[in-house]
């Protein structure tokens, strides 16, 4: 049997390669499955693939940076704020703002 010994440097990059984090968006974030408007009970509120509408009334807001792993999302919005939506079906989703603790269940918007 012969073997085979990996250059220390090749074995540093395949390490590091196998404990890196999954990719952020698994596919292109039109098809995420929270995109469309969601009544949550003190608020209606709409996700696009550019912004986040956090109520009818209000302006939407610039999504900088999405991070999907399982049925989260974390979105980084411009003004700085962390969301996170957990996606239960496709007619339901928990609503959870890092920034200032509120939490809503979310039922999707016909239409």
């Amino acid at each position: 049997m012969t073997r085979t010994v990996l250059p220390a440097a090749l074995f540093s990059a395949l390490l590091i390669g196998a404990c890196s984090a999954p990719p952020s968006s698994p596919r292109p974030t039109d098809q995420l499955p929270f995109m469309g408007s969601w009544n949550c009970g003190a608020t209606t509120m709409t996700f696009t693939p550019e912004s986040y509408l956090p109520a009818n009334e209000a302006s939407p807001i610039r999504i900088a940076r999405f991070s999907t792993q399982n049925r989260v999302t974390t979105m980084t919005l411009a003004d700085g704020a962390v969301i996170q939506v957990q996606w239960q079906s496709d007619n339901q989703m928990t609503f959870t703002s890092q920034t200032t603790g509120d939490s809503f269940d979310c039922a999707r918007v016909a239409g």
